[in-house]
């Protein structure tokens, strides 16, 4: 199920996504992927507050948990949180010393962004 949900997900059909990935934390509540990627769909949708609780809760449930970090790194910036966003975005990161998972190269190409912004800024 959470195939299909990946595939509306992909498809840019949020609403259908966000049916499949909202029965799936019914059906498994201690699921941290099905949280994990219901809190990246709010995420996308700009839903921050409801994506920071199933993000936390994915994390809570798997702390290797990467795409979550990354997701509520992005939550985090929106909400002006920049030491807790830079702390999800190291975690992500650490918890790929091969670079080979996607969401931690996302991590990576942000934390890039961060200090390129900050630089241009005089800041660093």
């Amino acid at each position: 199920m959470g195939r299909i949900g990946g595939m509306y997900y992909n498809r840019g059909d949020l609403g259908k996504a966000r049916t499949v990935f909202e029965g799936l934390v019914a059906m498994d509540p201690a699921s941290s992927d099905a949280h994990a990627a219901l809190g990246a769909l709010l995420t996308r949708t700009l839903e921050n507050e409801l994506a920071l609780a199933h993000l936390n809760r994915a994390i809570e449930l798997d702390d290797k948990q990467i795409a979550a970090y990354v997701n509520r790194a992005e939550v985090r910036l929106r909400q002006k949180q920049g030491e807790e966003a830079v702390a999800d975005l190291k975690r992500a990161i650490e918890l790929d010393p091969r670079q080979k998972n996607p969401a931690a190269n996302r991590a990576r190409a942000m934390v890039m962004g961060i200090h390129d912004a900050l630089e241009a800024k005089g800041v660093m």
